[in-house]
């Protein structure tokens, strides 16, 4: 995994999924979306995705990388 990819593999990328909190939609350019903290045995579709502007709304730092 990359520093960008903070996910397992085999889930969609955050980006395909709006922001839980505002509903941010992502395009080529804008802020990213990434994965709030998560076990293995989680479903993707369970994990909440925030936009970078609401994680730093939140004071929340990124996930830490597995593996």
């Amino acid at each position: 995994m990359t520093g960008e990819d903070r996910h397992p593999e085999d889930w969609p990328h955050p980006n395909d999924r709006p922001c839980d909190q505002c509903g941010h939609i992502w395009f080529r350019g804008e802020r990213p979306h990434e994965y709030l903290e998560h076990d293995a045995q989680q479903r993707p579709e369970d994990v909440t995705v925030l936009c970078r502007l609401c994680r730093q709304q939140r004071g929340l730092r990124r996930a830490p990388v597995e593996g």
